[in-house]
């Protein structure tokens, strides 16, 4: 027994250098990590109005935001790939990887909500801050470069129709960012972000989220593709719903810059 008790500590000791040598990440996933934190834009937090009379269901309201910092790209077939071999889980759309879209540095897609919620959440942990999907307002804020009166999220809130439109048709950062420095929220892929489906509120708000079930059993999705208001225009799908081609980005809830 004396002997059992002995052993013990070895035991616990392996134990915990099992899981620490786990835990590592092998040099693709760090350099991955790097880049992703030194590519965080800080939104510095303020008051606006969101939404825009001419677009069914975004009833303007004025929101106030803390200070934030948002992916200035959204997520990649190769970022996203390197998570799931770092969890020893396949890699999405295997069959499809010979196909344009499908290729490392285009947006990722063919994705559930909570698919994309547990990624961020996954950088979060190995970074060590804050992560999540955005909220439905946070995602217009940096959109509209914190509240501009623009009608697209490009460099002069303009968007071109027709065979130069970025409508996924490009690798990430293809066409110019807008003024916070932030790409492809108008014309790249639709993105999802953390609120369910759910009207505006008619009164001020701080922080909102919706964050409860309404009728329909649907997350918002922003960013599908319009020549007009593409950023106030909202969608919503199923949040298991992989067929819809919608990608993601994140966010970190730090209220002072990352960087």
């Amino acid at each position: 027994m004396k002997h059992l008790f002995s052993l013990i500590p070895m035991m616990l000791f392996l134990l915990v250098m099992s899981c620490k040598l786990q835990s590592q990440n092998t040099p693709e996933v760090q350099e991955m990590l790097e880049n992703i934190k030194e590519h965080l834009v800080f939104v510095e937090g303020g008051t606006f109005m969101m939404g825009h009379p001419n677009v069914q269901g975004a009833t303007v309201h004025q929101v106030t935001l803390d200070s934030y910092s948002i992916n200035k790209y959204e997520t990649t077939f190769k970022e996203f790939d390197l998570y799931h071999n770092s969890l020893n889980i396949e890699i999405i759309q295997p069959n499809r990887r010979k196909l344009k879209e499908y290729q490392p540095n285009y947006g990722v897609k063919a994705i559930s909500w909570q698919q994309a919620r547990d990624y961020c959440q996954w950088l979060g942990k190995k970074l060590e801050i804050p992560m999540d999907l955005p909220t439905e307002a946070q995602w217009e804020y940096a959109a509209r470069s914190r509240g501009l009166d623009v009608d697209h999220a490009t460099n002069n809130g303009k968007i071109e129709g027709g065979d130069k439109d970025n409508y996924g048709d490009g690798e990430i950062g293809s066409y110019p960012p807008n003024p916070m420095g932030v790409y492809d929220m108008s014309g790249g892929r639709p993105e999802w972000v953390l609120d369910w489906l759910g009207p505006y509120s008619r009164e001020p708000v701080v922080n909102p989220l919706i964050d409860s079930i309404g009728i329909f059993e649907e997350k918002r999705v922003r960013g599908w593709h319009s020549l007009s208001y593409s950023v106030y225009k909202r969608g919503s799908r199923e949040p298991t719903a992989t067929g819809a081609g919608v990608g993601f980005r994140c966010v970190c809830n730090q209220k002072t810059p990352i960087n």
